[in-house]
């Protein structure tokens, strides 16, 4: 990205519009119809439910240890969360708010279910076994062992073929810092891409033709075009949270600015800056057909909303 002062982007001001939920919210996840908010309260191990009408929490549901990253599928009548402390992904029933716990691996954090709702996969750290996962109808679970290196972050494919695990190291080690690519059929390693320092999260777009790495320790955002095996590296934001796609540019948090940064899908550019009013600490973000961002802050315990419109 371009560092001239002439194409910094305007800050623009918002009125505040927090939401008090547990302690240490990380992971965050919205509804289709964007009526509910679900965000994993890390250090109070449950998972808060928003109903974002009146934006008060209508439901507190107690999961395992240090639950991470949260995911909705089946129309958003199942949400799976990945609890770190304790090897677990809850399974929660979103209308009953029933939980059931299925045992994956050590240090479960990244998830993804499949676009056809069949299958979660799930980034573990257990032995050389860095991937596992759950079957949705029996919760039978299988791991993938043999990837380069201990998994942070997964996504899928639009059309279910490949799986873009990033990955990190101990300094020195065969793959520091790297995107695997593997096939979700044979599980067979297609690719493996090096990335900048630190890549904590992985989004495909929606028109499958990109894959975005958010590299928290380089700031540095990689993009891959996964048809030419091609990376291109933009200066980026201090974020560990997700790339999260509107309905013409993406976003993500700035957690040393406290910001939602626009960023241009075709130049990749930061476009605009939005404040993220009382912000301690913000970690991941969602957004909903209106343009409006939900800011899970791990600090203050709350849930922010930002109007991007």
């Amino acid at each position: 990205m371009s560092h001239h002062s002439s194409s910094s982007p305007a800050t623009t001001r918002n009125l505040s519009n927090s939401i008090p939920v547990g302690e240490g919210p990380r992971g965050i996840a919205i509804n289709n119809d964007g009526s509910r908010v679900f965000v994993c309260n890390y250090i109070s191990g449950n998972v808060s439910v928003i109903n974002t009408r009146n934006r008060k929490v209508i439901r507190t549901i107690a999961v395992e240890h240090y639950p991470q990253n949260i995911v909705l599928a089946h129309g958003g009548k199942r949400a799976y969360v990945t609890n770190y402390g304790s090897s677990s992904v809850s399974v929660i029933d979103t209308e009953t708010y029933a939980v059931g716990n299925v045992t994956v691996g050590r240090y479960p954090r990244g998830i993804v279910v499949s676009r056809d709702g069949k299958h979660v996969y799930v980034t573990v750290r257990q032995d050389k076994e860095w991937l596992a996962i759950i079957d949705t109808r029996t919760y039978a679970v299988r791991r993938v062992r043999g990837l380069p290196s201990p998994s942070i972050s997964v996504d899928i494919s639009q059309d279910d073929s490949r799986l873009y695990i990033s990955s990190t190291n101990s300094p020195g080690g065969p793959y520091q810092d790297a995107l695997t690519i593997i096939s979700s059929k044979t599980f067979k390693v297609l690719d493996i891409i090096k990335t900048e320092q630190y890549p904590s999260a992985v989004t495909v777009s929606p028109d499958d033709r990109e894959v975005y790495i958010v590299c928290l320790d380089a700031q540095k955002l990689t993009v891959l075009d996964p048809k030419l095996s091609t990376t291109r590296h933009f200066d980026f934001v201090t974020c560990e949270g997700k790339i999260v796609f509107g309905k013409k540019n993406a976003y993500a948090v700035d957690q040393t600015k406290k910001e939602v940064v626009e960023i241009n899908t075709v130049t990749y550019e930061i476009v605009r800056r939005v404040s993220i009013p009382d912000a301690s600490e913000p970690y991941d973000m969602v957004i909903d057909q209106r343009n409006r961002a939900y800011i899970s802050d791990y600090q203050s315990d709350k849930v922010h909303r930002v109007d991007l419109a």
